[in-house]
């Protein structure tokens, strides 16, 4: 069929041409999709305000060669709000980007889909702590994605006491009597290996009550970077780098 009609998650907004924008479009029906919106940077386009990044809509698309045109759209929810806070809109960033640099193109994924829109809007209601709420995007939709972390037990001895070091060939944890003479690994504290346990079961409601301490926390971010970086071989983030740099002014 040439026309598809679809609920999606706009990841990224780009100008295209003179009056376009070319789209990053998480689609339910059809996973990740490239779009162009035709007209959407004139002022009085009624695409434009559909076209915006934080937008969830309904979209009606025409199937072209190489990309989509948008043909119709409409807000359905809209998650502005996070651009008046700029931890908030690099976070949010941040979650878009994952998912765009992660998720195959043309893959349906509704549980992924269904994360990104509860993230944005966990985040600009401002429930719970916002550094939690990252590492749990981070490492839920590394587990939709088929790259979940293996911390329940010592990969080698099947210790759960801890303290445990990550592995990060083997993609699991071992203890420390088992951790090799040269010292390699990811230190994880026994705190943070049971956030990283508690994190990779709970439900976003749940997760608006979790704390954790600052050292924990830390430990974690730089393990859930590694491990992104290893195992899925995408390259630095920009929108996590601008995060890191303006943390200490917010």
């Amino acid at each position: 069929m040439r026309y598809l009609q679809t609920r999606a998650l706009v990841l990224s907004s780009r100008p295209f041409g003179e009056t376009d924008r070319l789209l990053s479009l998480l689609s339910w029906d059809e996973g990740k999709i490239v779009a162009k919106a035709p007209g959407a940077r004139r002022v009085k386009s009624k695409l434009a305000a559909t076209v915006e990044l934080f937008t969830c809509g309904n979209f009606l698309l025409y199937r072209g060669r190489t990309l989509f045109t948008v043909s119709q759209a409409q807000v359905e929810t809209s998650f502005r709000g996070l651009m008046l806070h700029v931890d908030d809109y690099a976070r949010g960033v941040y979650f878009a980007e994952l998912v765009e640099r992660l998720l195959p193109e043309g893959e349906p994924n509704p549980a992924v889909f269904q994360l990104l829109l509860n993230a944005w809007s966990i985040l600009q209601q401002g429930k719970g702590d916002k550094e939690l709420l990252s590492r749990f995007f981070e490492l839920r939709l590394l587990m939709l994605l088929g790259f979940r972390p293996h911390c329940d037990a010592c990969v080698f001895c099947g210790n759960r006491e801890g303290p445990f070091f990550w592995n990060m060939a083997a993609g699991g944890i071992y203890c420390e009597n088992c951790r090799p003479a040269q010292r390699q690994g990811i230190s994880l504290s026994r705190g943070t290996h049971a956030l990283l346990k508690n994190l990779q079961r709970i439900s976003e409601r749940e997760l608006a009550t979790l704390r954790a301490r600052q050292t924990q926390q830390k430990e974690l971010a730089d393990f859930t970077a590694c491990f992104i970086q290893y195992w899925t071989d995408t390259g630095p983030f920009k929108s996590l780098s601008f995060l890191q740099e303006i943390r200490p002014q917010v």
